[in-house]
């Protein structure tokens, strides 16, 4: 697996890798702002804890984990930039049928189509990105392209708050009269998807450093020869992206119950702290994954994993014990930051341990896995552990400290075996 030459790294190189980005920005803003109204939605269709869990994290993952399989296989064959523009198209669908859902299981379904098309999303970014700027130098751009996940969902919360304040307090136009505020946001909001839609048509990605679909039948002597590798970076990455999850889907309800903000004020409150420090640690993560690659550290990933995940539970777990909104904001700031550089670390280590033609079923794969665990089982265990174990004003976030430690614990220690494992196999 070699590198692509510095001097080939140009600015068309960077610029896919920003449209890219920008894409990844939509994705998550679709995905998220689902979080925002959550008390709006439950009022509305009168729903439980679990049944939100549900629609944010198993509803979404379901069909998410059913495609990202084919749908990497679809990346080492064919052309990955319609792959992404068709995947962009179909969970724009899925947001505005969000908007127009008379009821649960409507709602569950348009959930299940946002799911459904954001699953091509990242193998194909990320194999893009890694054949035009090699996988020893993929950790600044895959970071710029995982900050942009990151930013979307500070937007989606306080751009989303903020918007949602105004269609609060101003006249509903005639055509929209009889939807509630948080429909009427989402309408709004697809306005991105239009201008995402725009930018990708005529955005070209480079021809492929191989033939479609060359070096199909390698994969497994690759999975044999790295299998506890790809494991262990596995049980790190499902750790990061589950606290993540988490924290993205409850944060604005503990804000709302624990501390009396409102829902646009939760939204405004958690979305400008994941705006200003999420994206920073994302790239401050891939910063130091290159800068330590080029030294020749082969722990690289494994190590910023390990050090960030540590951070990112000790400071969550602050954030679940504040005793005002002040210390709560200071604690979800560090627990943001810090699990943004956790973020394109085990990415970046995928990409090192595969080869080129096998990138796309490589990283669906592992993110089918992730994905499961983190989007499927975070976001419902922690609305089950709050109805029937916890209970109270604070059960909502007892049950997300306990989902912290269970589960941070394990992650760190399989970034530090992930860790052990690249030392032991250095040529």
């Amino acid at each position: 697996m070699s590198d692509t030459p510095l001097a080939t790294i140009g600015t068309g190189a960077w610029r896919l890798a920003f449209a890219l980005a920008f894409v990844h920005l939509v994705s998550s803003l679709d995905r998220h702002l689902l979080s925002l109204v959550l008390p709006l939605v439950k009022a509305e269709l009168v729903l439980t804890d679990t049944q939100l869990g549900f629609l944010q994290g198993t509803a979404y993952v379901l069909p998410y984990a059913a495609a990202i399989v084919p749908a990497g296989m679809l990346v080492d064959r064919f052309d990955r930039s319609a792959l992404i523009l068709t995947a962009l198209c179909v969970w724009t669908l899925g947001t505005a049928a969000c908007a127009l859902s008379q009821a649960y299981p409507q709602l569950v379904a348009a959930r299940m189509l946002v799911g459904l098309g954001q699953a091509a999303l990242v193998p194909a970014a990320v194999s893009l990105i890694t054949d035009m700027f090699g996988p020893r130098r993929s950790g600044k751009p895959i970071a710029v392209f995982t900050s942009a996940a990151t930013l979307g969902r500070g937007l989606a919360l306080s751009g989303g708050g903020l918007l949602l304040a105004v269609i609060l307090a101003a006249r509903t136009p005639d055509w929209l009269q009889g939807l509630q505020p948080w429909r009427v946001l989402f309408l709004v909001s697809l306005a991105v998807n239009v201008a995402a839609i725009a930018l990708f048509s005529v955005t070209r990605a480079p021809r492929r450093p191989h033939p479609p679909g060359a070096g199909g039948g390698k994969l497994k002597p690759v999975l044999v020869r790295h299998w506890a590798s790809y494991l262990a970076y596995f049980g790190s990455a499902a750790v990061t992206i589950l606290i993540i999850q988490v924290i993205a889907a409850w944060t604005p309800t503990i804000l709302v119950r624990s501390f009396g903000a409102s829902v646009a004020e939760s939204g405004m409150i958690f979305g400008v702290i994941v705006v200003c420090v999420g994206p920073a640690g994302n790239l401050l993560g891939g910063a130091v994954l290159d800068r330590l690659a080029a030294r020749g550290v082969v722990v690289a990933p494994a190590g910023v994993a390990a050090v960030s995940l540590l951070m990112a539970v000790a400071a969550g777990s602050a954030f679940c014990l504040a005793g005002s909104l002040g210390a709560a904001a200071g604690a979800l700031a560090g627990a943001t930051f810090t699990l943004g550089m956790a973020t394109p670390a085990s990415l970046v280590a995928i990409q090192q341990l595969t080869p080129s033609p096998l990138r796309g079923r490589m990283t669906g794969a592992f993110l089918l896995g992730v994905t499961l665990i983190a989007l499927g089982i975070g976001p419902v265990l922690v609305g089950w552990l709050a109805d029937h174990v916890f209970g109270g004003a604070a059960g909502l976030r007892r049950a997300v400290l306990a989902v912290l430690w269970t589960t941070g614990v394990p992650g760190v220690i399989s970034a530090v075996v992930a860790g052990w494992l690249a030392r032991s196999h250095r040529p």
